[in-house]
């Protein structure tokens, strides 16, 4: 019996990634607000640093370690304080994990040393932002989905759907109601176009 191999192809023809199904999500704080990236591909929008845990490293904190060197060159000191761990539905920019698909996340506060300096490519610029700045990139999210709008044309100025709820969670953000992330979480759960198989930039 011939068996064949189901796995969808990019336009340049090499095997389209799929999704190991766990993220890190890491929040930089400091008095004067939290370190964000503005990401390089979708899903659109600014949020803090965030990654897969296994596909490339060998747990929880070093991934952790990796991800906030490699998007913005900071240096992690001291333990990180685990805020929330859980499964969401949120996509990303690989074919959606399986058997079921989305992440399942751990969301850890640290402590980091350096100079910011973003990952070319991979982001379109970090800085810290002010927590007023956070609500309003927020707020503009929010807008975009009540507008009818798409995870496809999200503004690169406003908050990653799935960080309304991870920040939620985590304990930021509390003025977000339950409608709030009902919305985000049917935009976090929406497949991109034909970006899956595109081939990422």
């Amino acid at each position: 019996m011939t068996t064949h191999d189901t796995t969808p192809t990019t336009t340049t023809g090499r095997p389209a990634k799929r999704c190991c199904g766990t993220s890190v999500g890491v929040l930089i704080t400091s008095p004067a607000g939290l370190v964000m990236v503005t990401r390089g591909w979708w899903p659109l929008g600014t949020a803090p640093v965030a990654g897969h845990v296994k596909d490339a490293h060998t747990g929880v904190a070093d991934a952790l370690v990796a991800e906030v060197k490699e998007e913005v060159g900071l240096t992690v000191v001291g333990a990180p304080r685990t805020l929330w761990r859980g499964h969401l539905p949120n996509l990303c920019a690989s074919l959606p994990a399986v058997p079921v698909a989305g992440h399942a996340w751990e969301v850890a506060e640290v402590s980091a040393e350096g100079e910011i300096t973003p990952a070319p490519g991979e982001t379109r610029g970090a800085r810290v932002y002010t927590w007023a700045e956070v609500a309003a990139l927020a707020a503009v999210t929010l807008t975009h989905y009540r507008a009818g709008g798409t995870p496809d044309t999200q503004p690169h100025a406003s908050l990653e759907a799935v960080w309304l709820r991870l920040l939620r969670e985590a304990g930021y953000l509390p003025w977000l109601t339950q409608d709030d992330l009902a919305l985000a979480e049917t935009a976090y759960a929406t497949p991109p176009g034909a970006y899956w198989l595109g081939g990422r930039p």
